[in-house]
């Protein structure tokens, strides 16, 4: 007997890709990893709200991962049967993991034992991938294992863009472009020297590499050596599946790599931060770099800035094959992690509303041909869809204003995408038409309303839904956004290509995402870790309290001390309007933050104006 767990070429026509595929010679060496099912999932989703309820006798108790494999992952009999049946097909164990098992053998020995054949696509970033091109089969010596690595499902985008044209020297206006330390007096950050991140670690995990030249540059720029005495922060890069490499500008890996550690660094330059570096953003790739995060027990934060459109992995778009068992993987690492205390963050997408193009695109994956007009639709990203995921949105942010002073208090927000003209986002030589940017958000279709958000009028009792908070966000896309734009569009200045030693101009550009927001949030993270001693875990259960709580206290006109979010925020994302005086919307989610408020540091300093001891 044999349990089919993954579909088929049919989907695996859904990836991008930029050649014809060819069959895998037999004697190939191919290599995969297998998912052995999880135990006492029950108690294990009992455990994961206790050590979120205060007043339970597990509030804040985190596992180690070897306590969580050991309550929850498979036994080592089943490790070990699971081992000798592969072993028996003619493959090679690689490596094992809390609950996983990697394999290699020719692709003669795997095209057997999952009775599937195997091709070779050339992605459109180059890399060779191997798909199934028919239907993936687990024999019943792994019954109930998930192995996703043949899957054709497309590879996940980073979520940013750049501005226009490079960014001045200099502060140019209310909307930025904004630097990180206009960023932390504008959301209220505790001050420089009460909190800095020092002792947490930061995970990201991102294709390509990004280089402490530029995220020096960045430092010195606002002369932060010369305010601290202390050197620019650096960050660690960790190769996964043999990791990725620096591009230069225009990299799309590369420059969102370099935004992503120079927010989370902007915003706690005491933090460990380390680039989990993938050769791409396939769901293996992906998937092995939190394995090893998750593994190692070793960070507090991941950051996340890519996301795929989550009804990519459905039936409609495979050819009635479904691939969501990809997507409950992902959750169940999720879950792992967030039993040990560690907080997932990820953008929430920059397509609005309208983030899932028609079905019909996917055979435009595989072949050029004439056929109906692709559009844009409703939809959500992920992985920041998922419940054990804060999903970060949000817009434009407008901050005081006057020439010659570098004071960038908070003014206001607004969520106004921008309509986009058609453009082939995927690089499959087809258009889309009916886009728009802007924060993504709205009902999701695979994971069910998480408790957390019951406390809150979210629009839908049935599904999760996004995004759970908004920061800087920005809009405008160059080359893309139907001109002229509308007014109050704001960016953050990204360093990229600064020769050693330097400050940066001439090398610093506007970029604009939720890949802004997501990493932005996560260096506010890390200082609230710092604070409170240790991990925080699943954010979303407090991030939901305090927004309920502020709502009933009279929402935007709660009292100053129960301010925890900057709510009533104007907006439309192409399908949704996040019009006052609503909560909860999909563009900012519970609204932006007000650091210091929402993390209960109020007894500790304000970052001040820009370039100071206070915020350097």
């Amino acid at each position: 007997m044999a349990t089919t767990v993954l579909g088929t070429c049919g989907v695996a026509s859904a990836t991008t890709l930029t050649s014809a595929a060819t069959p895998v010679p037999a004697t190939q060496t191919v290599s995969f990893s297998v998912y052995l099912p999880l135990r006492n999932t029950a108690a294990m989703q009992a455990l994961l709200t206790a050590q979120q309820t205060k007043g339970s006798a597990s509030y804040h108790k985190w596992l180690t991962p070897a306590q969580v494999a050991a309550q929850f992952g498979p036994t080592p009999a089943a490790m070990a049967q699971a081992q000798a049946a592969l072993t028996a097909a003619g493959l090679t164990v690689t490596a094992t993991h809390l609950r996983s098992i990697d394999v290699s053998g020719p692709a003669s020995a795997v095209t057997k034992t999952l009775q599937v054949a195997l091709k070779t696509v050339t992605t459109a970033n180059g890399n060779p991938r191997i798909i199934a091109s028919s239907k993936v089969v687990v024999p019943q010596s792994l019954a109930g294992a998930v192995i996703p690595t043949f899957a054709g499902v497309p590879e996940h985008k980073p979520q940013s863009a750049m501005t226009p044209a490079p960014v001045p020297a200099n502060r140019n206006g209310p909307v930025g472009s904004y630097n990180y330390n206009d960023l932390k007096q504008a959301y209220d950050y505790p001050a420089y020297g009460a909190l800095d991140g020092t002792g947490i670690n930061v995970a990201i995990v991102m294709e390509a590499s990004a280089r402490n030249e530029d995220v020096a540059a960045m430092f010195n720029h606002e002369g932060f050596t010369a305010t601290t005495g202390k050197p620019p922060p650096t960050f660690i890069y960790q190769p996964i599946d043999g990791g990725g490499s620096y591009g230069g500008l225009n990299d799309g890996g590369t420059d969102e790599a370099e935004l992503d550690v120079q927010m989370v660094l902007g915003g706690a330059p005491g933090a460990t931060v380390t680039q989990f570096s993938i050769p791409d953003l396939s769901d293996q790739h992906i998937i092995d770099a939190y394995v090893a995060i998750v593994d190692s027990g070793a960070y507090d934060v991941v950051s996340s800035s890519f996301g795929e459109c989550e009804l990519f992995y459905t039936a409609n778009y495979n050819n009635g094959y479904d691939f969501t068992s990809t997507l409950q993987l992902y959750d169940e690492i999720f879950e792992f992690g967030s039993l040990e205390g560690i907080t997932f963050i990820a953008s929430s997408g920059d397509e609005g509303g309208t983030g899932c193009p028609s079905v019909n695109i996917i055979p435009h994956f595989v072949a050029s041909f004439n056929g109906p007009a692709v559009t844009a639709g409703k939809g959500v990203s992920t992985p920041s869809g998922d419940p054990n995921v804060t999903s970060v949105g949000g817009g434009n942010l407008i901050t005081s204003f006057t020439s010659g002073s570098l004071d960038s208090t908070y003014v206001s927000e607004q969520g106004f995408g921008d309509p986009e003209i058609p453009y082939d986002e995927f690089g499959i030589g087809v258009n889309i038409n009916g886009q728009y940017w802007g924060a993504g958000g709205g009902v999701g279709t695979i994971f069910p309303q998480p408790s957390y958000q019951s406390v809150v009028n979210t629009g839908s009792t049935k599904f999760r839904t996004q995004p759970d908070i908004g920061m800087l966000v920005g809009g405008c896309p160059g080359g893309i956004s139907q001109l002229p734009c509308g007014p109050d569009r704001a960016s953050v200045v990204v360093t990229i290509g600064a020769p050693s030693g330097s400050n940066g101009v001439g090398f610093r550009f506007g970029f604009i995402g939720t890949s802004v927001a997501a990493p932005e949030f996560a260096g506010a993270v890390a200082l609230l870790d710092q604070a409170a001693g240790g991990r925080v875990g699943n954010l979303n259960f407090g991030l939901y309290q305090l927004a309920a709580q502020q709502i009933a206290a009279g929402g935007a006109s709660a009292p100053a001390a129960m301010q925890y979010y900057h709510m009533n925020l104007p907006g439309f994302d192409g399908v949704y309007s996040s019009a006052p005086p609503a909560g909860y919307n999909y563009i900012f989610g519970n609204g932006s933050p007000d650091i210091r408020n929402l993390f209960g540091l109020t007894a500790l300093p304000a970052a001040g104006t820009p370039q100071t001891a206070s915020n350097p």
